[in-house]
């Protein structure tokens, strides 16, 4: 058998690709598991190992990484397939379980004819990342498996600074056992927790676009200091943030659900549903006066025509 399990974080990625041998193999000591990377073998590698029959095990499972030749990426590093590898999908080996990992940013092109066979056999599978009402009940889970306590501001806390990023969630929480192992508190995960740059910049939006502009401001002087941030940077972020609220509060307006949205755009569902109850009253004329603003901004600091922070802080001032 021959599966694509994708998705946008590679812990949930992992997981699945475990729960997906699981399902397949009865007895998993008795399996060979080899992982190999698409960027570092050609198609004739792949058969090949595909063909070949354990010497050890009764079964072979196949783990082929990085696999965004099976999504709309442009990368130059593409794995190159023929119809060799679709005859092969057509005819697999029943002692070998190949297994495609996709993690991705952009959707999975429904166009390869890898994609094509597999979705008939009906063996793609997509990892469903946790909703908003969801997190708060994995965090306190993960800490409940560590036997440390949490108390639920502190979950709350950390479900903000994770933004719905799994990478980051468990990164963050193993540095945060380190520093406390009976309960932590919600002191601890401000400490401790990092808070993720887009989520600063989230907030200099937040109290842009409700008339905070000495927050917004205060924030950005604070990310100067401690993380040494580039205005230009803050300017890249900030546009793209802007552009993806346009497009839920489109979708919004037009009747969609958050899941809806998140799905059609390849979004994160928690990402989507805090902006849309942050800013769905945000009209689209404002945002594009704010993304022009940001382009002549940008434009100036690269030209050398305005100090950078002096031009981004400016341009809170008059926002």
């Amino acid at each position: 058998m021959a599966f694509i399990v994708c998705g946008s974080q590679q812990p949930l990625v992992k997981k699945q690709i475990k729960s997906c041998i699981l399902q397949q193999v009865k007895d998993v000591d008795n399996c060979e598991i080899i992982r190999l990377d698409s960027n570092k073998i050609n198609e004739n590698d792949l058969l090949n190992e595909c063909e070949q029959y354990s010497l050890c095990f009764n079964k072979k499972v196949i783990i082929l990484e990085n696999c965004g030749f099976l999504t709309g990426e442009r990368s130059e590093a593409k794995f190159s397939y023929s119809d060799k590898l679709i005859k092969y999908l057509e005819n697999e080996n029943p002692n070998t379980i190949l297994i495609f990992s996709v993690i991705y940013d952009k959707k999975l092109d429904s166009r390869t004819k890898i994609y094509k066979i597999l979705s008939t056999k009906d063996c793609i599978i997509m990892c469903k990342e946790l909703t908003a009402k969801e997190w708060p009940k994995q965090v306190e889970l993960y800490f409940k498996k560590k036997h440390v306590l949490i108390e639920d501001s502190a979950i709350e806390e950390i479900c903000k600074r994770c933004d719905g990023n799994f990478n980051i969630f468990l990164n963050e929480s193993k540095k945060l056992l380190l520093y406390k192992k009976d309960q932590i508190l919600l002191d601890d995960v401000k400490k401790i927790f990092t808070k993720p740059l887009y989520n600063n910049v989230f907030e200099i939006q937040n109290n842009l676009l409700h008339n905070n502009k000495e927050k917004a401001i205060q924030i950005f002087r604070d990310l100067e200091i401690s993380k040494n941030i580039e205005p230009v940077v803050l300017i890249s972020i900030f546009a793209n943030q802007l552009i993806s609220l346009d497009k839920y509060l489109y979708l919004y307006k037009k009747g969609f659900s958050y899941g809806e949205i998140a799905s059609q755009l390849g979004e994160n569902p928690y990402i989507v549903m805090k902006n849309i109850n942050n800013f769905r009253n945000i009209k689209s004329e404002l945002i594009e006066k704010v993304l022009d603003k940001l382009y002549l901004l940008d434009k100036e600091i690269k030209h050398g025509e305005i100090n950078k922070s002096y031009g981004f802080e400016l341009f809170l001032i008059n926002f």
